[in-house]
């Protein structure tokens, strides 16, 4: 069945005219099939059903580039005793947290933060799940919540030597169970909702065989790595003292980096390690909001776009929502250069093209943009500028009212998983009461 779309402004994200009114979107199945003048629209599709969008914005959903769907859990929580740097943060709150969780917590963590997300224009998340008591099957418990919800995402297990070898051995197992799994099913239906990569955590938690181990299963599987990369200092002061190379020299002689490669953060890079990362096309993650809450340091991304790094945008579990982190991101820079132009067209690539560019490199799935072919990730909001909004402004229109405006229709693969600014067919408060039975017991595992 086809659905048109009408009356609405349209971001579209692509083509010369970014901006259209008058014009119609039409959904066939799970992609876009036309977009056109709206009496186009209705002569050419004329048993499509009319969807009326009632003047409101209609763009394509917005991407996750780096989350943590696990550290739901961790709101509210007060740690009993305070970290005093970001290793510290790590030990007291992060390794305690995920090592406390079991699969009912692996669910409701999922669950939450997706309905959240989805409410919030967020279409498409990359997650990277660490539950080393909890392992096997975990993927698959994410992706059950993320499929109730409706939402698209891409799924790794963090791999480790922290929680020794036998965790090591089941985190590979485990991306190598879910990565066959994706692949079967992507073969079967090319819209199906959801990809896998292989995780790793910092270079620093994983032992030499365990990298060439991973770094074995992504060529295998021609699936990229997922890694956090040079958080923090502490990240290039274990892994030479451990390992006896530098973070960046290891990754690459290790086979790690590469055009479909991941890699989360990377704040404290030499200069000789952003070349590194440019000439394997590795991708970047930056998180504002969560650097900045550990105090890490700011990720130089206008040197990583200048020397052609794809870099992205995420929010590294602070929030399912992704217009926070994009904001933080306009700020942080100009706050930290003393520059109020900085970032302003550098966060718009990341935010609009470079995350939709993160998604199709590792899924090959068009999504992120408005255009016959694509597939149908859309979002309707109740924004209705007061001033002029053109293919020129969207960008100060996005940061200055659209992020603030409320998400009334999200559609995922060609169907509405939000419909008046609420989940179909899910209950949050039932959620949210049934997800604090299970708090308590992460908890109580937590301060045990």
């Amino acid at each position: 069945m086809k659905t048109l779309i009408h009356n609405a402004v349209i971001f579209t994200n692509a083509g010369a005219t970014p901006v259209l009114s008058s014009h119609a979107v039409v959904i066939d199945g799970h992609r876009i099939a036309d977009l056109c003048p709206e009496d186009d629209a209705r002569q050419r599709h004329p048993e499509a059903a009319p969807l009326d969008a009632g003047g409101r914005l209609l763009m394509p959903g917005l991407i996750n580039a780096h989350m943590h769907f696990y550290s739901t859990f961790a709101r509210g929580l007060a740690l009993p005793q305070q970290p005093r740097d970001f290793a510290e943060v790590l030990r007291l709150l992060w390794w305690k947290l995920d090592a406390s969780l079991d699969d009912q917590a692996v669910y409701y963590s999922a669950l939450l933060a997706a309905a959240t997300a989805v409410r919030h224009g967020v279409t498409a998340v990359i997650d990277h799940h660490a539950s080393p008591n909890a392992i096997a099957g975990s993927l698959d418990r994410i992706a059950e919540a993320l499929a109730l919800v409706g939402m698209r995402g891409v799924l790794c297990y963090e791999i480790t030597d922290r929680n020794g070898k036998a965790g090591a051995a089941a985190g590979l197992a485990e991306n190598e169970r879910f990565l066959q799994k994706c692949r079967h099913a992507n073969q079967a239906d090319e819209c199906h909702l959801f990809d896998a990569m292989v995780g790793l955590h910092a270079s620093f938690t994983v032992d030499e065989d365990t990298l060439e181990a991973a770094a074995g299963l992504s060529r295998a599987h021609q699936a990229g790595c997922h890694v956090h990369v040079l958080e923090d200092p502490v990240d290039q002061q274990l892994t030479r003292a451990r390992y006896g190379r530098a973070v960046i020299e290891r990754l690459h002689a290790g086979g790690i980096l590469g055009r479909k490669c991941l890699a989360a953060h990377c704040i404290h890079l030499t200069e000789a390690d952003q070349e590194v990362l440019a000439q394997t096309q590795t991708l970047v993650a930056h998180n504002p909001q969560s650097n900045m809450n550990n105090a890490v340091g700011r990720a130089d991304i206008f040197a990583l776009l200048q020397r052609g790094i794809t870099v992205g945008l995420g929010t590294d579990g602070m929030s399912p929502a992704l217009l926070p982190d994009l904001r933080t991101a306009n700020l942080l820079h100009k706050h930290d250069l003393r520059d109020c132009n900085a970032g302003w067209n550098e966060i718009q690539q990341m935010a609009l093209r470079n995350n939709p560019e993160i998604y199709r490199r590792l899924t090959g799935k068009r999504i992120g943009e408005i255009a016959p072919g694509s597939l149908a990730d859309l979002v309707l909001l109740d924004y209705f500028p007061a001033t002029p909004l053109t293919p020129e402004n969207f960008w100060g229109h996005l940061l200055y009212g659209i992020a603030e405006a409320p998400v009334d229709t999200t559609m995922i693969n060609g169907k509405i998983v939000v419909q008046n600014g609420k989940l179909l067919q899910l209950d949050e408060q039932q959620i949210a009461a049934a997800a604090r039975t299970v708090a308590q017991r992460v908890w109580q595992r937590f301060y045990a």
